[in-house]
């Protein structure tokens, strides 16, 4: 016995092992496909990294473009008004609003306050300047700030408005100012167009209220363009200037880079000194996912550092943004997928072979066990019959001692039947070759008599047995040799593993339907974990009294198989140290059935 749970735990184990291998190629592939996912994670992150910087620059490029665009426009105006006066020296307001009326300014180029022209005289000059200002309806012109008195002026004589908010700004010597002046004098020695820094601009209301913004300078010489620096400030006669809101200017080209979402702000300082900020730069500035660049621009004289933010989330599309994520998700759900089939196709493979070798093993056991028990048998039995002729006297007299020393051979024998007969049993349930004699019982008598003949085995125990017979016959339709070889399995366990002087009960009851037989001890108990091992070939749980007992852990495995051939089933309530109950549920014979 011990050699064949021996070799059942081998096949056990080896089984496991079969199956612990299986885990091997599916593994392997799966960190295969996955390193594969985090390369292509890896390629499309950069991929991603790639079209945030060439949306970004593409971005700031049409910003920058729009910038220099919008601005560069102004500046062809006040060229042009230039020309107007380089062709004639005696423009006056009428020529200047009709020059101005061309363009539909207002219309046409947003942001500007008001496009002028300031001209430039000295302090002796004045009284001219004024009767020509006279006979062009603006008698009382006078150049303000009035003090202190200056030697030059730059006094605006001619301005077309555009902004409501803006003024006459008739006789304003933007001299007076030093960062207007500054500006105007680089614009006049370089014969360039320039701009000012951030200035508070001429409007209506107190000065602290007034909007800020910048002004752009055109010179004008004369007929001619002096050559020298020299010259040109002993030739200069004055200036076409615009004057610029920061916020009307720039509004429109942010507008027109966030048409249709507003994932792109700016932010614009011109010698350290804010200049603008888009209204929706410090949310955009501040997420989470925003992109910063930083670029420096020269514009007419000024260079301004241009903070761009961007929303990296807007600025491509959702497909681009997820794509790496995709990637990484479907490459992981990939190598999960895949390794799950392999690793199923080969499971089903390696069960169907584990099974074909179970099926050949199980086979090669129960014809073993078949052949072993029937060459055992035999020669057992003709012990038996010889051993029980000698103690019948066939043979003549034997003395006393004799007779014990027999009769204790013939117990021995009648146990080795016994287990030969259980494996022979054993190996018929495992092959599914026994086949029910049924026949209509009282369970009652069937069940006294097999409490009659272990009688024996109760009064050496000392044990004290209390049998419990339904009142009314229990008939069922059952194999009688079967069922008493599994009754007899479960009483002899209650003597054996019930220690000297026990208590036992064996009781018959009828249900409706079903009889119970029940088998309840005061022995050493089971632990309700190690129930169902119990049932188990060639098991033997280890306790107090298993040492001392003899068996072959087979009893309650064929007790539990015959039953249920039986259609019928077995139950066990057990604790440690308290007993236990065995409960067998069999059919009744029902009449008319």
């Amino acid at each position: 016995m011990g050699a064949t749970r021996r070799l059942y735990a081998r096949l056990q184990s080896g089984g496991s092992a079969v199956y612990r291998s299986l885990f091997f190629p599916p593994s392997v592939i799966c960190i295969a496909i996955i390193i594969a996912s985090v390369f292509g994670w890896q390629a499309a992150k950069q991929s991603l990294a790639h079209d945030l910087t060439t949306a970004e620059d593409v971005r700031i490029g049409t910003a920058e473009q729009s910038l220099y665009s919008h601005i560069s426009s102004y500046e062809q105006i006040l060229r042009g008004g230039v020309g107007l006066f380089q062709g004639s020296d005696s423009v006056t307001s009428s020529d200047w609003a009709n020059y101005l009326s061309a363009f539909d300014v207002k219309n046409n180029f947003p942001g500007v306050q008001g496009i002028g022209f300031a001209r430039v005289f000295t302090a002796d000059q004045l009284p001219d300047v004024q009767a020509f200002m006279a006979d062009q309806g603006v008698p009382d012109f006078q150049v303000t700030p009035a003090d202190p008195p200056r030697d030059t002026y730059a006094a605006v004589v001619y301005l077309q408005t555009v902004a409501a908010t803006a003024p006459p700004s008739f006789g304003f010597d933007m001299y007076s100012e030093p960062t207007r002046r500054a500006a105007m004098e680089e614009a006049r020695d370089n014969d360039q167009t320039t701009i000012t820094p951030r200035i508070q601009l001429m409007t209506a209301g107190p000065a602290q209220n007034r909007p800020t913004g910048f002004n752009m300078y055109a010179p004008y010489y004369g007929p001619t363009v002096p050559s020298t620096v020299d010259d040109r400030r002993a030739q200069l006669r004055g200036y076409v200037y615009a004057s610029f809101r920061t916020e009307v200017f720039f509004r429109p080209i942010i507008a027109g880079l966030n048409t249709k979402t507003m994932a792109f702000a700016i932010n614009i300082h011109g010698d350290k000194t804010p200049l603008y900020a888009s209204p929706n730069y410090d949310r955009i500035a501040g997420g989470k996912d925003a992109a910063h660049i930083e670029r420096s621009a020269r514009m007419y004289g000024q260079t301004w550092d241009i903070r761009y933010a961007l929303d990296a989330n807007q600025v491509v599309s959702t497909v681009q943004l997820r794509r790496p994520g995709g990637v990484l998700f479907f490459g992981i759900f990939t190598a999960v997928l895949i390794s799950l089939i392999i690793y199923l196709v080969l499971r089903g493979r390696a069960r169907d072979l584990t099974a074909q070798k179970e099926r050949a093993v199980e086979m090669a056991k129960d014809e073993l066990l078949s052949l072993a028990s029937h060459q055992l048998r035999t020669p057992a039995t003709g012990v038996k019959q010889y051993v029980g002729m000698v103690l019948q006297g066939f043979v003549g007299d034997i003395s006393d001692e004799q007779k014990a020393l027999l009769e204790k051979a013939y117990a021995s024998n009648d146990r080795q039947l016994r287990i030969i007969n259980e494996i022979l049993h054993l190996a018929k349930i495992d092959s599914g070759r026994i086949v029910l004699a049924r026949q209509t019982t009282d369970l009652n008598d069937l069940v006294k008599d097999i409490v009659t003949e272990q009688r024996p085995d109760i009064a050496a125990a000392k044990h004290h047995l209390k049998l419990q017979l339904s009142k009314r016959p229990v008939m069922a339709n059952v194999d009688t040799h079967m069922l008493r070889m599994a009754l007899e399995n479960i009483l002899s366990n209650a003597i054996k593993y019930t220690p000297e002087g026990g208590h036992i009960k064996v009781q018959v009851r009828r249900l409706r339907l079903h009889a119970l037989i029940e088998v309840t001890d005061d022995g050493v108990g089971i632990n309700p974990g190690d129930i169902n091992e119990i049932f188990r070939q060639f098991s033997r749980l280890p306790n107090e009294m298993s040492q001392r007992v003899e068996g072959t852990g087979i009893g309650l495995y064929l007790a539990k198989h015959l039953i249920e051939l039986h259609k019928g089933s077995i139950r066990v309530i057990s604790k440690p140290g308290q007993g236990s109950t065995f409960t067998i549920e069999v059919p009744l014979k029902i009449k008319g059935l």
